[in-house]
């Protein structure tokens, strides 16, 4: 993907030489679309405003309501104090997408088969849209650019129905000469004139002519009566002449061929079918070398790189069976072009592999024909006598002759016709831009809208507390936000409306969340994880990903966890709802995976601090998770302990993750670590709490316990400065499928002591009156077990007494069992040694 240009190359791209403030936006470019004259928009006033341009506020002419125009206006209005007015020859803006609903518009299309490029989001930071309908995408547009008009009024203008006719010069800009098409004809010397600083011509290419080849009349491209329609006349052969190689030939082409053209769902049919990911790298390496061949002015064989390099792929794949049941019956399709290779270079890669495998699906069937005539003349001649078909039109193609029922010319709109006014100022352009379009090759393809021009108008926008509608719909429903998380070499690529970081917000707000996963859990290794550690603690995040290859795994983690009790599984779905193609950031998995939980577990020690100051000074425990009371004392002594402790999990991300993923799984060793991580969050939040309370209250009538990072265990203890007590703290359901009160007294615990905090009495040692365990001599040998088990303290009615009473209390009761401990280890050495 290119690098978004820089400010000075964008400003050098739309300059006209020699007329100073004179700027022309799209018109001159290649590869158009919809979207990508927005962001030249868009990139061109962020331009002017960091090079200072703008700063004295200079009035401001935007000739043409179209895409580039609209966008052009409003973002001026938007970071300036200038007056911008926008004029418009039509009765409305946005002439061209008001008339279609059969046309579609897709932001990203043209940069396919890169990843997001199916991704239905513009994501711009002002007039946004989404993926739809020409009019449906129009009709979003408007009512964002209506909305700034009014919320910058009067500073904001718009006519329509005003036509500039000429642009000259003056000392301090232009005046620019207008015809007000909703009054009469004004007497000589009585034209409208008007002077303007600064003036952009977003005048686009015009319209196509109605009759491209005499005697034949062509629908509009931005018509519904422009797109082919479904077979219904019966005709056993319908034949199709399609003339025009670029963009809207293609289309209308596989439009041609079809039963019933649906654009997006041929988009889908490519672009999601299996076994397509695996040919991207070939076709942009086909069209890296289609590039350098146009640099030096020659043309490119697209037909034969992709019969050698691709049509076998797409027949294994059935790609091209699926194309095939797409297509007319007896369809006989004649696509003419000016040159002797079929596919230009400047069109879309999508739309290039649609017409290809349209040609190779009429191959494979002997009812359907294709053929390519390249001639340079096409004629409307009368019908042979005797005609061998019948078919209301007949054209001669240098020599050639061909019947049609249908005749579909794409040769491209009047672009002199609009430049005509300007012509004296736009004498040298032509040459001047495509050097430039040269010197920068594929930056301006498909161009990029830079992370500080997104900054400027996102900004701008909300200080004028300005909403796209579909971000005002977003904001109403609380729709989710989508992100995608996608394997790229050695990295995750994630992209989405947000940072990594954020989504915390799952959690934090509940907001919703579609999270992408093309890829399977082994591609993401530790950021699968993390991913599902967000999911399994939350009722509104749903996971887009294939079913069979996540479904096992994820029940594995969290339905059928061997360490937790209650983990909710998250929806699986299959597909990709778009969104997420914004913000691309590529990271190796270690790295994005600690950057996510890190943000999880800083918000659950905020939410731990949060809850304890509370109750350090008065018990107050809201819902009862903790469900304990300790006297004064102990809790100002723990809200002492806790401050150090707070301190150091805020300073050492390491540490308090390693405390929390031991607090809510007994397990302590590397391989169940992913698994643990995931246990942590506000499922676990009551036990994750009432574990923090009780080993804070052990930590502070047992001098020097706090926590550590590295195994075994999550707390240490120094005794009387001779000796460290490795501890963990615990507050599991299970031990591996097993209820923890049923087998923590048999676990192989590998710390000297061990606070367990459980829904039910624990039996240790098989004396379950006990108030706290101790090791007894019917436990394991010296010899067996490397040495004497661990102190095993849980909640008891002695527990609770003693820390209700005081700090005292608590200490001498923690006194007793130490002694105990050592008691009855010195009875194990003394039984081994026998």
């Amino acid at each position: 993907m290119a690098d978004a240009l820089l400010a000075q190359d964008i400003l050098d791209g739309a300059a006209v030489r020699d007329r100073p403030n004179l700027f022309v936006i799209g018109s001159f470019d290649r590869r158009i679309t919809f979207y990508s004259q927005q962001v030249r928009a868009l990139s061109l006033i962020h331009a002017l405003k960091e090079l200072g341009y703008l700063h004295a506020n200079p009035r401001i002419a935007v000739v043409g309501g179209g895409a580039a125009g609209v966008t052009a206006a409003a973002a001026a209005a938007l970071v300036t104090g200038s007056q911008v007015v926008l004029f418009e020859s039509a009765d409305a803006l946005l002439p061209l997408q008001s008339t279609t609903n059969r046309r579609r518009l897709d932001p990203h299309i043209y940069d396919w088969p890169a990843h997001y490029t199916t991704d239905p989001i513009a994501d711009l930071p002002i007039l946004d849209w989404e993926s739809g309908t020409c009019r449906a995408v129009r009709d979003d547009v408007l009512l964002g650019f209506e909305d700034i008009v009014v919320r910058l009024a009067p500073r904001l203008e718009r006519r329509l129905r005003h036509q500039v006719t000429a642009l000259i010069r003056t000392t301090d800009g232009y005046q620019l000469d207008i015809t007000d098409l909703n009054a009469p004809p004004p007497s000589p010397g009585a034209e409208l004139r008007e002077q303007f600083h600064v003036v952009f011509l977003a005048v686009g290419f015009g319209l196509e002519p109605g009759e491209p080849v005499p005697a034949i009349q062509s629908a509009s491209y931005w018509t519904d009566a422009g797109v082919p329609v479904a077979e219904f006349a019966g005709r056993p052969t319908p034949r199709f002449f399609v003339s025009g190689a670029g963009d809207g030939g293609l289309i209308d082409f596989v439009a041609a061929g079809a039963r019933d053209f649906d654009h997006a769902g041929m988009i889908r049919l490519i672009s999601e079918h299996p076994g397509v990911a695996a040919l991207k790298p070939i076709l942009a390496a086909i069209d890296v070398c289609a590039r350098a061949e146009d640099a030096k002015g020659a043309r490119f064989d697209f037909i034969g790189a992709y019969d050698a390099k691709l049509l076998q792929p797409l027949v294994n794949s059935g790609l091209v069976a699926a194309v095939s049941q797409q297509l007319r019956p007896g369809v006989q399709l004649t696509f003419q072009t000016q040159h002797a290779e079929l596919f230009d270079v400047s069109t879309a890669t999508l739309n290039r592999l649609a017409a290809y495998l349209t040609i190779k699906a009429c191959a494979g069937d002997a009812q359907r024909s294709f053929r390519h005539l390249h001639c340079s003349v096409v004629a409307r001649i009368d019908a042979p006598n005797p005609a061998p078909v019948v078919a209301p039109f007949w054209l001669d193609c240098d020599g050639e002759t061909v019947a049609a029922d249908a005749v579909i010319i794409r040769r491209g709109p009047q672009r002199d016709l609009v430049r005509a006014p300007f012509a004296p100022h736009l004498a040298s352009f032509d040459v001047t831009h495509k050097e430039w379009l040269a010197r920068h090759g594929e930056a301006t393809l498909v161009p990029k809208l830079s992370g500080p021009a997104r900054s400027l108008f996102r900004e701008a926008a909300r200080s004028a507390n300005v909403l796209a509608p579909r971000l005002q719909r977003l904001a109403a429903n609380q729709l989710p936000i989508s992100v995608q998380l996608l394997r790229e070499g050695p990295n995750i690529r994630w992209s989405g409306a947000i940072q990594a970081e954020q989504l915390i917000r799952s959690w934090s707000e509940q907001q919703p969340f579609e999270i992408i996963l093309p890829d399977g859990p082994e591609a993401l290794g530790v950021v699968a994880g993390a991913v599902l550690r967000v999911a399994c603690h939350s009722s509104n995040c749903r996971l887009h990903a294939a079913p069979g290859i996540w479904g096992q795994l994820v029940r594995e983690l969290s339905l059928e966890s061997p360490h937790a009790e209650g983990m909710a599984m998250p929806e699986i779905i299959a597909g990709n709802p778009g969104g997420a193609a914004q913000g691309p950031v590529s990271l190796p998995p270690d790295i994005l995976s600690r950057r996510i939980h890190r943000s999880l577990d800083s918000w659950l020690l905020q939410r731990l601090d949060a809850h304890l100051q509370p109750f350090f000074a008065s018990n107050a425990d809201p819902g009862r998770p903790i469900n304990v009371k300790f006297a004064q004392d102990l809790r100002r002594e723990m809200a002492s302990t806790w401050a150090i402790w707070h301190a150091s999990f805020t300073d050492d991300a390491a540490l308090l993750n390693h405390f929390l993923r031991l607090m809510i799984c007994a397990v302590d060793d590397d391989d169940h670590r992913d698994v643990a991580q995931i246990l942590v969050g506000p499922s676990k939040w009551p036990v994750i709490l009432r574990g923090t309370a009780v080993a804070l209250a052990i930590a502070a009538a047992w001098n020097a316990t706090s926590p550590k990072s590295a195994r075994p265990g999550n707390l240490i203890r120094l005794r009387d400065g001779d000796s460290e007590w490795a501890g963990h703290g615990c507050a599991a359901d299970m031990i591996n499928g097993d209820e923890m009160s049923l087998c923590a007294a048999n676990f192989m615990w590998n710390t000297q002591f061990v606070i367990l905090v459980v829904k039910s009495a624990i039996e240790v040692s098989r004396i379950a009156q006990r108030p706290f365990a101790q090791i007894d001599t019917d436990q394991p040998g010296l010899r067996d077990t490397d040495g004497s088990g661990p102190v095993i303290m849980s909640i008891s009615r002695a527990f609770i007494d003693a820390a209700a009473a005081s700090l005292a209390e608590l200490r001498a009761l923690l006194a007793t069992v130490e002694a105990q401990h050592f008691e009855a280890l010195e009875k194990t050495i003394m039984k081994g040694a026998a």
